[in-house]
């Protein structure tokens, strides 16, 4: 279930989630302030990882859904980590 808090950080309405989060969903910790994805989710905590392949615990009442300006970033983070791992995969620049 979903009830509607509102979001310090820019004034807006967010959706803060009271159930299970399900591995995939678009994230953000406000704990580390960072996007990130749903790895698992276990008892009162959540794994995270974000496409860099940075994994964390956090807890899941510091969990939220993301924004539609969060998702934006977290696509601009997945394909930089495309890039950056087939730019060094060729021997990229040093």
């Amino acid at each position: 279930m979903h009830e509607p808090v509102i979001d310090d950080a820019d004034g807006t309405e967010a959706m803060k989630q009271t159930s299970k989060w399900e591995p995939g969903a678009p994230v953000f910790d406000s704990g580390s302030q960072m996007v990130a994805v749903v790895h698992e989710h276990i008892g009162s905590r959540v794994i995270l990882i974000r496409p860099s392949g940075l994994r964390w615990e956090t807890r899941a009442v510091a969990v939220r859904r993301a924004t539609d300006r969060e998702l934006l970033q977290l696509k601009g983070l997945a394909k930089h980590s495309r890039n950056a791992r087939a730019l060094s995969a060729i021997g990229g620049r040093r």
